[in-house]
């Protein structure tokens, strides 16, 4: 067995916020992919709803997800949700996953 963490992120767009949010999120892929203990980090866009994005990221342990979240740029993120009035991400459910098999 590994120890990766795999996420699985819906992040649902609040409405006629769908264009920025998709920059930001974008905007957060090379940086977090160039992290050390990123194993993969892809971003997906709901084919049938436009206002729907997800995440599958993979990182290689517990300490590598806790380094990302203390990055610049996933702070920038944060910080820039917290700005914004209304908040980009209607919606956020966030999914761990461990390897069994």
């Amino acid at each position: 067995m590994n120890d990766n963490i795999v996420l699985n992120v819906h992040l649902t767009a609040a409405p006629g916020q769908e264009q920025i949010l998709e920059q930001q999120l974008i905007a957060l892929l090379e940086p977090t992919r160039a992290e050390s203990g990123c194993v993969s980090y892809e971003l997906h866009r709901d084919t049938e709803n436009p206002r729907k994005f997800m995440f599958h990221e993979c990182f290689s342990g517990q300490a590598s997800l806790d380094a990302h979240l203390q990055t610049a740029h996933f702070k920038q993120f944060l910080a820039f949700r917290a700005a914004s009035q209304p908040d980009p991400v209607a919606s956020a459910v966030v999914t761990r996953w461990k390897a069994i098999g």
